[in-house]
């Protein structure tokens, strides 16, 4: 397991990356998008140095609204092109990885045809990546679409898609984190590890919200032993800090 903190799309990357250096962490997710850490702004000679500086991996991440399931074949255009933008970075940045999104179209348009409508981008999408030597994962978000049945037609119908588990997500709606693991482990390649109480995306540090870690940790140790952030939103260092150690705690000990 390697353990890993995000970027801060509008905040100062460097600084972000000293902290995550500094705190021994193993990684870093690269949360590069509006609107200060996007092409053009970003000094890639600067982020690769200190990232060698802490011996630290990358991994890399998209914006999570960029509308690849838009009923508008020019806004879904827009939203490939969007993501094109940002390949030539993570290569510099020697990221192997790179999430986008799920993007769910109104309620007027059926899930197969929102499913459908992101299938054709992310073929397209792939596609791109591979001249950069990246890899897409698909991380579903925090609808009520985001199920193991929809995620599934959509993995299966975009070749070289892989699959992002972020088990804040997978806790909402009354949907099976066990089930996506067990589902996906195949393509699983990357964690997002944060709490909720199951209504709304909170990103809560471990433990304070209903998700059982232990049973989430016994089952991803059957199948994986990669990357996991905490994708966790507070304003307190110390909270991300004290659920690293939670989730080593937990990982160890069983």
């Amino acid at each position: 397991m390697k353990i890993g903190f995000v970027t801060h799309p509008r905040g100062d990357i460097l600084k972000r990356i000293d902290w995550i250096g500094r705190n021994g962490f193993d990684f870093v997710d690269l949360f590069l998008e509006e609107d200060a850490n996007v092409p053009g702004k970003i000094d890639t000679i600067k982020v690769k140095s200190r990232l060698k500086k802490y011996a630290l991996d990358s991994v890399g991440h998209l914006a999570w609204y960029l509308p690849t399931g838009s009923p508008v074949k020019m806004l879904r255009d827009s939203a490939i092109r969007e993501a094109e933008r940002y390949f030539p970075i993570f290569k510099k940045l020697d990221v192997e990885y790179v999430t986008i999104h799920a993007y769910w179209p109104p309620s007027l348009f059926s899930e197969k045809e929102g499913a459908d409508f992101q299938i054709d981008s992310l073929r397209k999408i792939v596609s791109s990546a591979k001249r950069y030597n990246l890899k897409v994962m698909y991380e579903p978000i925090d609808t009520e679409k985001d199920t193991l049945k929809n995620v599934n037609y959509i993995l299966s119908r975009v070749h070289d898609l892989y699959f992002h588990l972020d088990i804040g997500h997978a806790n909402l709606f009354d949907k099976d984190i066990i089930g996506f693991i067990r589902k996906f482990h195949t393509k699983l390649r990357h964690i997002h590890l944060h709490d909720n109480h199951g209504k709304t995306d909170e990103h809560l540090p471990l433990g304070k919200g209903s998700i059982n870690f232990q049973k989430v940790v016994r089952e991803i140790k059957k199948c994986y032993d990669g990357t996991i952030t905490l994708e966790i939103f507070s304003d307190n260092p110390k909270d991300v800090l004290k659920s690293r150690a939670r989730l080593r705690k937990i990982w160890y000990s069983q």
